[in-house]
């Protein structure tokens, strides 16, 4: 195999919510991957954190035998009355 055979990876993509903490930082979690979920001081910190979790998910799930979910979260925007 060559090298840009072996380079080749597929690519994921996964939504993931983040949100600000009230005590500073932020809050992140990925719905594909029930538990996983990071804090940060920053924004960049917590996107950085994020990928390093979903990556080590992905290594435990193909350890493991199983495969890599899908990424069926839909998001949406509901009206409330108060």
């Amino acid at each position: 195999m060559g090298d840009s055979e072996m380079s080749k990876k597929k690519e994921y993509r996964f939504m993931v919510v983040i949100e600000p903490c009230e005590e500073g930082g932020y809050f992140a979690m990925c719905p594909a991957f029930p538990g996983c979920h990071v804090e940060g001081e920053t924004y960049e910190e917590t996107l950085n954190e994020m990928r390093a979790a979903i990556d080590a998910f992905i290594e435990d799930y193909r350890e493991e035998g199983e495969p890599i979910p899908d990424d069926n979260v839909t998001i949406t925007t509901l009206r409330v009355a108060v």
